[in-house]
């Protein structure tokens, strides 16, 4: 589950960059840019974790387009929390599927489980 916010970065005078996200607030910082936008993927797969977990919605991603930046620049970062994810277990869910499409799926070894998980997330905009 990829998500894509804007992140605008500083370059300090000592060289180092701090990094932050208009949609979430908060920034963190690297020794250098590379640095900086690794902290900051973090920062963001550890913030869109959290508000899943909590069921907190998630804010709209802000265009990039329409931040006004001095002294620093903004990127797009993507981050994937599925791996931060407090209750990340696989629950057992039955489902009823046309049989006609069970042999379709079967013959092409669809994984059941992948699909659904892959459709719920479009379907919920995660």
């Amino acid at each position: 589950m990829l998500r894509t916010y804007p992140a605008i970065f500083h370059k300090e005078e000592d060289g180092s960059y701090w990094g932050e996200f208009p949609d979430f607030g908060g920034g963190t910082e690297g020794a250098d840019i590379e640095e900086a936008m690794k902290n900051t993927r973090e920062m963001l797969e550890s913030v869109l974790a959290t508000y899943l977990d909590e069921g907190i919605p998630l804010p709209e991603a802000t265009a990039i387009e329409n931040l006004n930046v001095e002294g620093g620049f903004t990127t797009l970062i993507q981050a994937n929390p599925t791996p931060f994810l407090k209750n990340n277990k696989a629950i057992r869910k039955n489902v009823t599927v046309p049989e006609w499409l069970v042999r379709f799926a079967d013959r092409e070894s669809i994984n059941y489980s992948e699909v659904l998980t892959k459709a719920l997330e479009k379907q919920l905009q995660l």
